[in-house]
């Protein structure tokens, strides 16, 4: 949890027990079961089309990747147990492309004279 989360989160837990909820359904009055439909309420309030809740995760997992983070880290912060799931959620983009293939670059060309190479 970052820190503008926790400083919006903190106010709204004290004088909250463990396990009590921070918000209710205004009109149920009872907790949220399902934020998937609050946060397609959330969109279509705000004029966004075209995005689900699993672009959040995608978003998340890339930007994670983008930063240098392994996949160990990233699996353990989306909470997944299997490399193939977590990937599925990571998405290499144009910026990282470019650091990839720079990163790749021995400065000034290879120095392996690859016509001397003998196939075994």
């Amino acid at each position: 949890m970052n820190k503008e989360v926790r400083d919006i989160l903190l106010p709204l837990c004290r004088g909250k027990a463990p396990g009590d909820c921070i918000s209710a359904n205004p009109i149920t009055k009872r907790p949220y079961t399902d934020i998937k439909h609050a946060f397609d309420t959330a969109c279509r309030s705000a004029g966004i089309t075209g995005l689900w809740w699993h672009d959040l995760r995608a978003t998340f997992g890339t930007r994670l990747g983008e930063a240098g983070h392994g996949i160990s880290t990233i699996m353990d912060l989306m909470g997944h147990r299997d490399p193939k799931t977590c990937l599925r959620y990571i998405r290499a983009t144009d910026p990282a492309k470019r650091a990839a293939v720079a990163a790749a670059s021995l400065g000034g060309g290879h120095k392996m004279d690859t016509r001397r190479l003998v196939a075994v």
